[in-house]
C-alpha cells in the first residue's frame, strides 16, 4: 500500500507534547492528531500498543481535503505496531486507539517519507478497524531440525488440534534468511488450503503444523532438507535454503467432518 509503506529504515521515537486535550494534541516533533469519533471507555475493551496486529481504515488528503488515496468500505490494511511497518508518524498516531475510534493526523515531513524537515505534510484520516493481541507460547526444535516458536498460543482447553489428513485453511508469509520475501498467501487474498500429512506441501510444513490448534500462530525454521532441497526452487529459492515461515491456522476441517 504505497502511501504507507516504510522506504527507508527510520527510528520511531516518542515526543513530549506541544499541547494536549482528551480529543486533540500536538507534539513537539509536530505530529498533530485529533480525535473525530471517540469511543466510550464502557464500549472500549482494549487500546492499540506496540505488538499487536491493526487493520486500519485510511484517506490521505492534500492541504485542502482533496482526496489523494482511500480505502474505506475497502479492504483494510493491515501491519504490526512498533515493526517499522509503515512510515513513524502513522506508527505512533495508531497508538491508544479503541477499534471503531477515528482520527485525522497531520504528519510532518520528517516523520513520513523524508529524511528532514523538507517536503509537504501529510493529511490523514484514519480508523482502527480492528485489532490482534497476540498470547506468546513455547519454543521448540523438532527432531529433524525444524525450529517452531508459538505466536499465539490457543489455551488447551479452547483447542482444536491439526492431525493427519485434516484440511488446513492457513495464512503464510515466506522468508529467505536474508529477510527477502519470497511469497505470501496474504498477496492473493485466500488461504492457503491442503490436507494435512498428505504430502500435498513441504515435509517440513506438515511436521510444523501437525498439532497445531485452530486460530494459532507460529514462526518456523525449516532445513533445506525439509524444505525444497539441494535444488531449491529457483529462482525463487537457491539450493539448500532454510525456509522462514510466519504462519497461521485460520481454519481446520476435521477429517471426519469432510
Amino acid at each position: 500500500m504505497k502511501f504507507l509503506t516504510r522506504t527507508c529504515f527510520l527510528i520511531i521515537g516518542f515526543s513530549s507534547a506541544v499541547y494536549s486535550t482528551d480529543q486533540s494534541w500536538k507534539d513537539d516533533d509536530g505530529l498533530e492528531v485529533t480525535i473525530t469519533k471517540a469511543i466510550d471507555n464502557a464500549e472500549c475493551d482494549i487500546k492499540s500498543a506496540g505488538g499487536d496486529v491493526v487493520d486500519q481504515y485510511y484517506k490521505l488528503t492534500d492541504e485542502k481535503g482533496v482526496e489523494i488515496g482511500s480505502n474505506f468500505g475497502k479492504k483494510p490494511y493491515t501491519f504490526t505496531l512498533g515493526r517499522n511497518q509503515v512510515i513513524p508518524g502513522m506508527d505512533r498516531a495508531m497508538r491508544g486507539m479503541c477499534i471503531g475510534e477515528i482520527r485525522k493526523v497531520v504528519i510532518p515531513p520528517k516523520l513520513g517519507f523524508a529524511k528532514d524537515a523538507s517536503g509537504q505534510p501529510l493529511y490523514y484520516t484514519v480508523q482502527l478497524v480492528n485489532l490482534f493481541r497476540a498470547n506468546p507460547g513455547e519454543r521448540w526444535v523438532t527432531e529433524e531440525g525444524i525450529q517452531i516458536e508459538q505466536t499465539h498460543k490457543i489455551e488447551a482447553e479452547k483447542c482444536k488440534k491439526a492431525e493427519q489428513g485434516d484440511k488446513i485453511y492457513q495464512q503464510y508469509v515466506l522468508r529467505l534468511e536474508d529477510n527477502t520475501l519470497v511469497d505470501s498467501s496474504y498477496s492473493r487474498n485466500a488461504p492457503f488450503v491442503f490436507r494435512l500429512r498428505n504430502r500435498e506441501v513441504i515435509d517440513g510444513m506438515d511436521i510444523a503444523m501437525d498439532g497445531m490448534c485452530e486460530g494459532e500462530r507460529r514462526r518456523v525454521v525449516i532445513p533445506s532438507e525439509y524444505g525444497y532441497g539441494a535444488q531449491g526452487s529457483p529462482p525463487e529459492i537457491p539450493g539448500g535454503a532454510r525456509l522462514f515461515f510466519e504462519i497461521v491456522l485460520e481454519k481446520l476441517v476435521k477429517r471426519d467432518e469432510l
